[in-house]
């Protein structure tokens, strides 16, 4: 693939969006943050597109944060406004959206895929919501993660970190169809293809009356997110995870 974050791929009445950071399992960093906005803007405004599928290239779906990030600078400045406005992009546009999952599904991977109408899942997938283990907060899922399965199992994963499997979280209804991993691709392509038969005027309609199911502003939690998120990058839970992963990587020897 090419040395982009992310690509976008318009093939007629589908947008492809590829998270394209496989050396690092498409960890989100700032540079990526800001593709994932661009090529969203272009789905979303392109006519003929009526099903739009974002996928990560190589063994991983997303595996969240960037941690090389954050030990070296910590969380730059827009990144999270940056991210949140990808994310509702996603979320709100009048296309049916599918989430492909594989392999690891973390924390900022779980919040992308919750913004998707649809998520297909590989039964090799792992999923969690990690942040509570670095002093964080996962994002805008606790805003959206209760709507998705209520908000039991969302405290459970959000408060615990706990990392699930596929199966797990197609019982709880995290996920919505759950392929083989040896047929994972062939399996996505069937249900890209029965949501791509939908009526697109019947989708966008269902959609827009789904989203008034549910109380509360989206723009009210996202304000209120952001002193909770100073607060957390400011504490000593942050600042000792950060160290931790810098001591991590020393003692593997990896390049800075």
């Amino acid at each position: 693939m090419g040395d982009r974050p992310v690509l976008l791929e318009l093939d007629g009445s589908l947008a492809w969006i590829t998270l394209n950071r496989p050396a690092v399992l498409n960890a989100l960093d700032l540079a990526l943050m800001k593709e994932l906005d661009a090529v969203t803007a272009v789905a979303a405004d392109a006519p003929e597109v009526r099903v739009v599928v974002v996928r990560g290239a190589g063994r991983a779906f997303c595996s969240g944060l960037d941690l090389n990030m954050m030990g070296r600078e910590g969380m730059p400045p827009g990144f999270y406004e940056t991210q949140e406005t990808a994310f509702r992009a996603l979320e709100l546009m009048d296309k049916i959206t599918i989430a492909a999952l594989h392999g690891d599904c973390l924390g900022g991977g779980v919040q992308l895929a919750i913004c998707c109408d649809i998520r297909v899942c590989s039964s090799d997938c792992r999923l969690g919501l990690p942040a509570v283990l670095e002093g964080l907060f996962p994002g805008m899922a606790p805003y959206r993660l209760p709507q998705l399965i209520g908000r039991g199992p969302a405290a459970r994963l959000i408060l615990s970190g706990e990392v699930i499997d596929a199966d797990e979280a197609r019982g709880m209804g995290l996920v919505d169809h759950l392929v083989p991993a040896d047929r994972f691709e062939g399996g996505l392509a069937e249900f890209v293809e029965l949501y791509r038969q939908m009526s697109p005027t019947a989708a966008v309609a269902a959609k827009r009356l789904m989203r008034r199911a549910f109380d509360g502003s989206f723009e009210d939690a996202l304000a209120e997110s952001l002193p909770l998120l100073a607060n957390c990058l400011a504490s000593p839970e942050v600042e000792a995870a950060k160290q931790a992963w810098r001591d991590r990587k020393a003692g593997r020897g990896a390049p800075s």
